[in-house]
């Protein structure tokens, strides 16, 4: 009866420091105000399963995901109104992980910019400030700044920029004296 009273110490000892590890490789996390990202620091035994519901438990998305190896993925929510969120993560032993947050969509900035590609070395930004007040344009290749410079026109900005010899990674950052800051890319 000691043996058999040990044994089951023992298996239930072994569980415990199995449940304990496996929370420690799935981490769910808000990266942005409605973005969430999962991630599985070692590799998954079998397919992992990822569900969030809203606040009246009803599904919003249901990922399935096979990998091999360890991995983390992002998910936009930027669609679904505000509210709260839960997001449970599951493989064939069953709930590995749950967390909660709250979804929030971020005020609209006063700032809006886009980039895009015309030709190798041609990339055309465009940029609208509704409060018209001062525009720096800044442009990156990788982390080394190329050109900067500041716009004064309240009605905004479409300008060609013609770089000699970009990198793989050129950007653009948006800012203005009140605090908005953006980096665009060409995609």
């Amino acid at each position: 009866m000691k043996k058999l009273l040990t044994l089951l110490f023992v298996a239930g000892m072994a569980a415990g420091a199995f449940a304990t590890g496996t929370e420690k490789t799935v981490e769910i996390r808000q990266s942005e105000p409605t973005k969430v990202t999962v991630a599985v620091s070692e590799a998954p035994q079998g397919t992992v399963i990822v569900k969030i519901t809203d606040n009246e438990n009803r599904l919003v998305l249901r990922d399935r995901i096979v990998k091999e190896e360890a991995f983390a993925k992002r998910y936009d929510l930027t669609a679904l109104p505000k509210g709260t969120y839960s997001v449970e993560v599951l493989d064939q032993s069953g709930v590995l992980r749950t967390a909660t947050f709250e979804n929030y969509v971020a005020e609209a900035p006063t700032v809006y910019s886009r980039v895009s590609k015309i030709s190798d070395n041609q990339y055309r930004l465009l940029v609208s400030n509704l409060d018209a007040k001062d525009i720096t344009v800044s442009i990156f290749d990788g982390d080394h700044l190329i050109h900067t410079e500041k716009v004064n026109n309240p009605q905004g900005l479409h300008k060609i920029y013609s770089i000699k010899k970009p990198g793989a990674n050129i950007s653009f950052k948006v800012s203005t004296a009140e605090g908005f800051d953006r980096f665009v890319t060409a995609l």
